[in-house]
């Protein structure tokens, strides 16, 4: 079955979120770009919440993740048991800055998630490039949240053919990007891992605020399309 993983900002969102069944709570800076981190105290006071909830974090918006910087930032998200710490892979040009930090910090248990922007792919040779280095697991994002949804910008082919790749790699495989509960049969017939919203969950289908009826609501739709894309599987 495929996983849910619900964006929020800060320990009141935390509050709201923490009542309904998100396989995955992400946490991130929705008002610095598309992977902003909110900071060491708002993910320190969140995963005081969580003890039992899978928990993500977005780690910033630098070109590449390979800075003290970072590394330090990543340590301390695995020394609060955040599962997931998601980096922005913009493009081929820094792939070697990419593989010297993760051959750095392959010792932790944390899960390095690399984050694709749809904006920027643009063949399969890039994707190749990608699946290639050492993250955990690969995701499709869109850095512009007014340009569209992810599965608007690509392709079709495209997006097959990298959850395809990401399992021939055995790497954890996810979509996002400003996708809406009409459109969720449609990224559910990818089979990615996990779907990532943000929107959705948001009163009005603003990014500002998660709002407790929208969440309620998506849930219960993306239950229903999981089950029926899981029995036409079977």
């Amino acid at each position: 079955m495929i996983k849910i993983l619900g964006s929020i900002k800060d320990v009141s969102e935390a509050k709201v979120i923490s009542k309904y069944d998100f396989d995955i709570i992400d946490i991130k800076n929705v008002m610095d770009g598309a992977l902003g981190y909110v900071g060491d105290d708002v993910v320190g006071s969140i995963s005081k919440m969580f003890k039992n909830k899978t928990l993500s974090v977005t780690a910033g918006n630098d070109l590449h993740p390979n800075s003290q910087k970072q590394i330090s930032r990543l340590m301390l998200m695995n020394k609060l048991g955040v599962k997931y710490i998601k980096i922005g892979v913009y493009g081929v040009d820094n792939i070697n800055e990419h593989k010297a930090f993760l051959k750095s910090v392959s010792g932790l248990s944390i899960k390095v998630v690399g984050v694709m922007f749809a904006e920027y792919i643009t063949n399969e040779s890039q994707i190749d490039s990608f699946c290639e280095l050492d993250y955990h697991g690969l995701m499709i994002d869109t850095e512009n949240k007014n340009a569209g949804s992810s599965i608007d910008i690509l392709p079709d082919h495209l997006i097959e053919y990298f959850t395809e790749k990401c399992r021939q790699h055995n790497k954890l495989c996810g979509i996002s990007g400003s996708l809406s509960s009409k459109n969720l049969e449609k990224v559910f017939s990818f089979s990615p891992n996990f779907i990532g919203l943000r929107g959705a969950i948001c009163s009005q289908s603003k990014r500002e605020t998660i709002d407790s009826l929208n969440c309620e609501k998506v849930l219960e739709h993306f239950k229903r399309v999981n089950q029926k894309m899981h029995l036409k599987v079977v």
